[in-house]
């Protein structure tokens, strides 16, 4: 097939490609979707390693995933609301833990399901962008040390080749993992994530064994699969200051902090050198050889919610950070209005964080962006202020070739709980039943524009 092709499924006419057009060009190939993630809204993922930490009572309130919302029974209605909002795409995760429960034991019926899926996308032409790694990992991987484990790049290689050889060929965009360094950060630095212990040894080791997998991945999907397809990660990136512009140990911190957590995984996947070490608290760990010097993604995927305010021994407890820990975070001032999980609302920070993921040269897509907004007050604002900016970003000449909003309908929002609604489609957790919020409605309109030619020429004030 040729690479023309790659987005036949979306409705375009063939030869009219994500890759063939100028940002001024890209109305009608632009990708306009929704994110989500298989254990945070499919149901019963009861083998993988977040199922068994919940039961620990490690979320708030005790809250349990178990039904979630009831995605795994649900799923061709959710694909048509989907399509019902005007998008053209859908990103989602496979869940390891479901085709692969028990190590080498491959679960025939899962892959159906996905294949299912997949058929609802293509029957309202959604193109699919699949995520193979969402925080989740198979409990007996977990066991064995998750991606600590010196075997870890060979499993996620083997699940890799076996999810390549099933659903490969309808799936034209793919993410190896979703938000690595938030992973490694939550389990081995912040402790808010599984296995939540204070090791950066371990921090280290799962840097450069997720770089490995991450590389093996990317070659098996392009081998097994009989078709063109593009490859990314899908990297969460902050927009770091500090809290003190006159401390000058926060200066030094947010520039470590950038380096760190943004930049260290854009230079591994770009054939730079590797950083993933902070001196003085993360060793820094061997480099993976095969990751120097080369490309390993085709696109770099953006999460950006909010910024982060650097706090140096700060007496205050920060959000999602372990008091082992020396440095802490704030994600809003008291006076800036802020989402239900405490995060401003700050869309200068996602022109900033374009600008500079721009500077690898690579294609953009913004694979999440969005709000956790109960009343859903903020969430029209939200949208207008980060398409503006990302309008902006376009016709400065960013190569952004898509928007994915987070997320499709309320979720279990992992150590929140039930609590945070990100959705654009409220769910009653006693019914599951899903309405459209007003927002849902707006974010239809700015995309039914953007189609008209409007949208990205438009000064922000068009836009509220």
């Amino acid at each position: 097939m040729a690479r023309e092709e790659i987005h036949a499924s979306s409705g375009r006419p063939t030869g009219e490609s994500l890759t063939s057009n100028p940002p001024t060009e890209r109305r009608n190939s632009f990708l306009w979707g929704t994110a989500t993630s298989s254990h945070q809204i499919e149901g019963g993922n009861d083998k993988n390693d977040w199922w068994a930490w919940e039961l620990e009572g490690n979320i708030e309130g005790g809250a349990r995933s178990g039904q979630a919302t009831d995605h795994w029974n649900r799923f061709r209605e959710d694909i048509r609301l989907a399509h019902e909002l005007g998008l053209n795409s859908y990103r989602f995760s496979l869940e390891w833990s479901r085709v692969e429960p028990q190590e080498g034991q491959w679960d025939s019926g899962a892959f159906e399901w996905y294949e299912e899926l997949l058929n609802e996308c293509e029957k309202y032409s959604l193109t699919p962008m699949l995520t193979l790694h969402h925080f989740t990992s198979p409990k007996w991987f977990a066991d064995a040390g998750g991606f600590t484990w010196p075997g870890s790049a060979r499993r996620f290689a083997e699940y890799t080749k076996k999810v390549a050889q099933r659903l490969g060929s309808r799936v034209p965009l793919w993410c190896t993992f979703n938000e690595p360094m938030v992973m490694i950060t939550g389990g081995y630095l912040g402790k808010f994530m599984p296995p939540a212990k204070f090791w950066p040894e371990g921090a280290s080791l799962a840097c450069r064994n997720i770089l490995k997998s991450h590389v093996r991945a990317y070659e098996i999907l392009k081998q097994e699969i009989q078709r063109p397809v593009e490859v990314g990660i899908a990297h969460n990136l902050l927009d770091f200051m500090p809290d003190r512009y006159w401390h000058p140990m926060e200066l030094v911190i947010t520039q470590v902090l950038h380096r760190f957590y943004n930049r260290s995984w854009l230079d591994a996947v770009t054939g730079r050198k590797q950083n993933f070490g902070v001196p003085g608290l993360v060793p820094k760990p061997r480099p993976v050889m095969d990751a120097l010097k080369r490309k390993t993604v085709d696109f770099i995927g953006v999460n950006y919610y909010t910024k982060a305010y650097v706090k140096w021994r700060s007496r205050d407890a920060a959000e999602g950070v372990s008091s082992d820990f020396p440095i802490g975070l704030a994600f809003s001032r008291r006076h800036e209005a802020v989402s239900d999980v405490g995060w401003a609302v700050h869309p200068q920070g996602l022109k900033k964080i374009l600008k500079f993921v721009s500077g690898y040269g690579l294609p953009i897509y913004i694979t999440e962006n969005g709000i956790a907004d109960r009343s859903d007050s903020l969430r029209k604002e939200y949208l207008s202020s980060h398409l503006a900016a990302t309008a902006e970003a376009i016709q400065e000449g960013m190569d952004i070739r898509g928007y994915y909003y987070w997320s499709l309908m309320d979720n279990f929002e992992w150590v929140k709980g039930f609590g945070p609604r990100f959705g654009l489609y409220s769910v009653d957790y006693d019914t599951f039943d899903r309405q459209l919020r007003d927002s849902g409605t707006y974010l239809s309109q700015l995309i039914r524009a953007h189609r008209d030619g409007n949208v990205w020429k438009a000064p922000r004030s068009e836009l509220l």
